[in-house]
């Protein structure tokens, strides 16, 4: 019979089944019941397309090598509301540790911080402007969430030095993928709570990644002020070197691998997008209180897919070209790690984690 656990996970209280195989290996499994079913069926849209480019990642010899492959986990829906996603019972989310190692104030006493400081600046009759976010910004890596809670957590775990190098090289590599399809595939930010760091491997995954689609345009938001989460606490466990050297060549790479078999991409893009852009037209017409809601014109369907999809390859193109040392990877790498644009984005996506 199956152990069942009571864990807390993805931000809410699951059951966790834990179930041996007919190879005798054991499988960990967590019983969700999610409210929302549309955010579920997007999240596993984007899981669906990470798990077709894999097979992309294993052909390629700059990608094999590198053990460049997306950690993705095994869902299977029981019911509409029910559904069982693979766990690894030793994965711990990126906000769990910050939490773990936050042992003499709460956790979320740095966005208390944030905003009393942004209060006071208003009272005055003045606005924040981006000097002002940076003094927050430094005021809190200061004093509440130091840029070194990773690597100090990982040092702990990882007791041996060869331990903590193959940990620090394996999730180096999962964050350039991650870093890749966040950028690229134009996805939801990435918040710690979402970033899931296995304990055992240093593999990475992300829960409830979906596209970042603006309802009422129906286009693929692109306007954001940093690429992707490539935050303080990251650069300082892989270190300069790690972030312009393997970080910025597994980007590429994988840019290079998924740029070759242009029609083969391409295709698969437009499978999964058309589904994610009827489901965006169709909220947008029930907003709207339109009549005619169930009917959907094909043609505004195909322009809209259409557009997303250029808008993914001509990103992917720009990575896959390498232009001198002044290349596009180098530029977003850059941008994601600047303090001045990190200091302008929300603070419960924290920043400074």
């Amino acid at each position: 019979m199956p152990r069942v656990q009571i864990v807390e996970k993805h931000n809410t209280s699951a059951r966790r089944l834990v179930m041996r195989g007919h190879n005798g290996k054991l499988y960990s499994y967590l019983v969700m019941h999610d409210a929302g079913l549309g955010d579920t069926r997007r999240e596993e849209r984007v899981l669906q397309l990470l798990r077709m480019l894999n097979h992309y990642l294993t052909k390629q010899k700059e990608t094999s090598r590198r053990f460049l492959y997306y950690t993705v986990p095994r869902v299977v829906a029981v019911s509409p509301q029910q559904r069982l996603v693979e766990d690894n019972p030793s994965s711990l989310s990126l906000l769990d540790i910050f939490k773990s190692m936050s042992t003499t104030q709460p956790y979320d006493d740095c966005i208390e911080h944030y905003y009393q400081r942004l209060a006071n600046i208003q009272n005055q009759g003045t606005q924040a402007n981006i000097q002002m976010l940076l003094d927050i910004f430094l005021e809190v890596q200061q004093n509440y969430c130091q840029s070194d809670i990773l690597k100090n957590w990982a040092t702990l775990t990882y007791a041996s030095p060869t331990d903590y190098w193959t940990f620090r090289k394996m999730l180096t590599l999962q964050l350039s993928l991650s870093c890749l399809a966040e950028y690229v595939l134009h996805l939801t930010r990435l918040n710690p709570d979402m970033m899931y760091i296995h304990q055992d491997s240093g593999l990475l995954n992300a829960s409830y990644f979906k596209f970042d689609v603006d309802d009422k345009k129906g286009e693929l938001v692109s306007n954001r002020p940093v690429p992707f989460r490539l935050t303080p606490n990251f650069v300082e466990l892989m270190t300069d070197i790690g972030k312009n050297g393997p970080l910025t060549a597994s980007i590429m790479a994988t840019a290079r691998c998924f740029n070759q078999p242009n029609n083969k991409v391409q295709a698969i893009l437009r499978a999964i997008l058309r589904d994610e852009m009827i489901t965006s037209y169709k909220k947008k017409l029930e907003d709207e209180l339109s009549a005619d809601r169930d009917e959907i014109s094909g043609d505004i369907i195909i322009s809209m897919v259409t557009k997303a999809v250029n808008s993914i390859m001509h990103r992917l193109n720009s990575l896959a070209n390498f232009d001198g040392t002044d290349n596009k990877v180098s530029t977003i790498v850059s941008a994601a790690s600047s303090v001045d644009n990190l200091c302008r984005m929300d603070p419960a996506w924290y920043p400074w984690l």
